[in-house]
């Protein structure tokens, strides 16, 4: 019998080795399951956060269009739908101060608009990719040239939440107009859009807005200046951020007049009994 006993205990062991190596690649494919599920989730959750990031893009990107179709045009409206895209949407009137200073940058500096114009936004879901920055339309600058450049600003950013932001900076012209006792007569118009007679919101899943342009208000001032210059500048600070526009003006070897006028658009933004 001892001379039997390890051949029994060699097959034994060749018996306990199948279940093992089957635990081994069973624990082995769990494992593998696991990682594959874990991913698979985290990618499906990123995608999703995309699909409401694009709703979010085009609901802003919608309210801009009415705003732009009711600006400038005394009483009109336009009432826009706001799909679902899993974040809330806000609006801050009292936000996004606005200080436009004119100046040659030398001899003189006049502040001329100190006010805030307010701002529409989207808290967004946060994701593992990072748009802060991001300009889905307009770009970074505080003040634009109206024929090269968008009042719009459409843009992510991130503090305390993830955030896709409308909001809309000045925008001005310069044009020589005639004489004034001896000097070239400039006018300098400046276009801001004012969304700071809005209703304070915060609204989620599907709703109805109204954009209601008021009216708009044009606030002049005429500067008589002893400086024979080729451009003068416009300084604007928003929320922040800080740029500069030069516009070309015309003087002589006495100086130049400038009218300048600020033309503000109150839209209100609110909340439509659709």
């Amino acid at each position: 019998m001892r001379l039997k006993e390890p051949r029994n205990l060699l097959k034994s062991k060749r018996a306990l080795t199948i279940p093992v190596t089957y635990l081994i690649l069973f624990v082995s494919l769990l494992a593998t399951i696991s990682v594959t599920y874990s991913y698979a989730i985290v990618k499906i959750s990123a995608r999703g956060a995309f699909l409401k990031t694009s709703v979010a893009k085009q609901n802003l990107l919608v309210l801009d269009s009415a705003v732009h179709a009711v600006a400038w045009s005394f009483g009109a409206s336009e009432v826009v739908y706001m799909d679902d895209c899993g974040g809330t949407f806000k609006i801050e009137a009292a936000a996004k101060n606005l200080v436009i200073n004119f100046t040659d940058e030398q001899s003189f500096s006049y502040t001329v608009f100190n006010s805030s114009v307010g701002k529409a936004f989207y808290e967004l879901e946060s994701s593992e990719s990072s748009n802060d920055g991001l300009f889905v339309k307009g770009d970074y600058r505080a003040i634009g040239n109206q024929s090269t450049s968008t009042m719009t600003q459409i843009y992510f950013n991130t503090d305390d939440a993830k955030k896709l932001t409308l909001s809309y900076r000045p925008s001005a012209t310069a044009l020589a107009i005639g004489t004034s006792n001896r000097k070239p007569l400039n006018l300098i118009r400046i276009y801001i859009i004012n969304l700071n007679f809005s209703q304070s919101l915060t609204l989620k899943e599907k709703f109805y807005l109204k954009v209601v342009s008021l009216n708009v208000t044009t606030f002049a001032q005429q500067y008589n200046l002893n400086v024979s210059v080729s451009s003068l500048a416009l300084k604007a600070a928003f929320d922040g951020t800080q740029s500069t526009v030069w516009l070309p003006v015309s003087s002589n070897a006495e100086g130049l007049v400038v009218n300048l006028e600020i033309v503000v658009c109150n839209v209100k933004i609110q909340k439509a009994g659709v």
